[in-house]
């Protein structure tokens, strides 16, 4: 602001100035019009001069009535109008001082030639005006500007503390809602006025950063609480079953045995518990390791059905394999071999005696999609949206054992192989699971069965 006043305070001086010469440069070129005009009328030099003043003269009341003029032809005054004086004569004034565009005295000079060809003369006009109405208009605008420069820069000041404080208000909210939040209380969110500036778009994503700190927050306390449970529940029957064997003073060899083979069942059930949290805590802090390489999804389906056969053998179940291509992917062996292993062991544990237990290996658009689809009694509706939670379990008969990690370590690893697992269907007859794995896509895959699947088929 206080350049802008500089400059334009130097703008009107400049442009004031300006006007003044040209108005000067106005006067010495008319009076250089009428110098040639009249000498041009009269044979005699003194005859033309004569008539130069007179014209001058008559120029009192013309525009140029403030404006002194001189006209000399070297040291010799010619003819002259006083004009505006106000003490200043250019009579007075020494020829070298007469300079064009100088100020004398408070007065500014506009100074020319003029040569009469027809007596080889030349003369020098002088004009002269005085800068004093220049100079008040001037002082005026400093007045002005030292008077309202200030009062627009405290305006300016206050408004932007204002501006400045009503659009820093979300960060002070921010701020605020940033001490609020603790490790027990998740819930304080930034509340926005206006979600399309740099403030609000800073504010949303604080928020969506609280919303998935809550969401973590929340899984790891559900986590610690089921995982609390499912370590204390085979914990405290081993004891128990430990503290009874002790103090029972007549307890024998076969009592200790009984004692002790529970005690084995309990201890592998909180093994295996706490391998699979293991395995789902290092897959949460950093991303899965799969060593990904070529490999035949069928074979990793093989495996995964002979160990399944032995556990379907228990119950009289039929397992069915319908269709076993060559599956070509990139992937890791062991990893998806467990994965189809825990919806095997699942089909098999929900799947009454005698039921029927059906795997299927096709392919679909960009995917390898391997089915699991069993006989059991199915998974309720409301239990469907939750299945993939960690420690959830729905209760129904056989699922009694187990931590209800399985489907969660299964998505998990499914999902490091950039596919998915899905729950198809459920209805007590039928529950269905599909795996989607991507295929190689410079493999022409053939409708063939693959030769290490041969061993399998039942």
């Amino acid at each position: 602001m206080i350049a802008l006043a500089v400059a334009a305070y130097v703008a009107v001086k400049s442009d004031a100035y300006l006007k003044l010469d040209a108005a000067l440069q106005v006067a010495t070129g008319a009076t250089a019009m009428s110098a040639q005009h009249e000498l041009s009328e009269h044979p005699t030099k003194s005859g033309g001069e004569r008539d130069l003043q007179l014209v001058l003269d008559e120029g009192g009341s013309s525009p140029l009535s403030d404006t002194q003029i001189l006209v000399r032809e070297g040291r010799r005054i010619v003819a002259y109008k006083a004009g505006a004086q106000n003490g200043f004569d250019l009579r007075g004034i020494a020829p070298d001082a007469l300079n064009n565009g100088t100020t004398v005295d408070g007065f500014r000079i506009a100074a020319r030639s003029f040569r009469a060809q027809q007596f080889a003369t030349t003369y020098q006009i002088y004009s002269a005006k005085p800068v004093a109405p220049a100079v008040a208009q001037l002082r005026r605008i400093r007045i002005g500007l030292l008077v309202f420069v200030p009062i627009g820069l405290g305006l300016a000041g206050l408004a932007g503390y204002f501006l400045a404080e009503r659009s820093l208000r979300p960060l002070k909210q921010l701020a605020q809602t940033v001490d609020a939040v603790t490790s027990s209380d998740l819930s304080a969110r930034v509340k926005l006025r206006n979600q399309d500036d740099e403030i609000g778009t800073l504010g949303l994503r604080f928020n969506s950063l609280l919303d998935r700190l809550e969401r973590a927050f929340t899984l790891q306390r559900r986590f610690m609480a089921d995982a609390s449970h499912q370590i204390r529940t085979p914990v405290t029957i081993a004891l128990a079953a430990a503290q009874v064997t002790r103090r029972d003073p007549h307890a024998n060899l076969r009592d200790c045995k009984d004692s002790l083979q529970l005690i084995e069942q309990q201890m592998l059930q909180l093994r295996r518990a706490v391998e699979d949290m293991f395995f789902l805590s290092q897959a949460d802090a950093t991303p899965l390791r799969v060593k990904l390489r070529e490999m035949y999804l069928d074979d990793a389906l093989s495996d995964a059905l002979r160990a399944a056969k032995e556990l379907s053998g228990e119950k009289r179940q039929t397992l069915k394999l319908r269709g076993l291509p060559e599956a070509e992917c990139r992937g890791d062996a062991d990893l998806l071999t467990q994965a189809v292993l825990i919806l095997l062991d699942n089909s098999v544990k929900f799947t009454p005696v005698g039921g029927s237990i059906e795997v299927a290996l096709s392919r679909r658009g960009k995917n390898w999609v391997c089915s699991v689809t069993d006989s059991g009694a199915g998974i309720s509706e409301a239990a469907q949206g939750r299945i993939f939670e960690r420690f959830y379990r729905e209760i129904r008969p056989g699922n009694e054992a187990g931590a209800g990690l399985g489907l969660a370590i299964a998505k998990t690893i499914v999902e490091g192989h950039f596919g998915t697992l899905t729950l198809v269907e459920s209805h007590p007859g039928r529950t269905t699971f599909e795996i989607a794995i991507p295929l190689l896509e410079r493999e022409a895959i053939a409708d063939g069965v693959h030769a290490n699947s041969l061993p399998v088929r039942i």
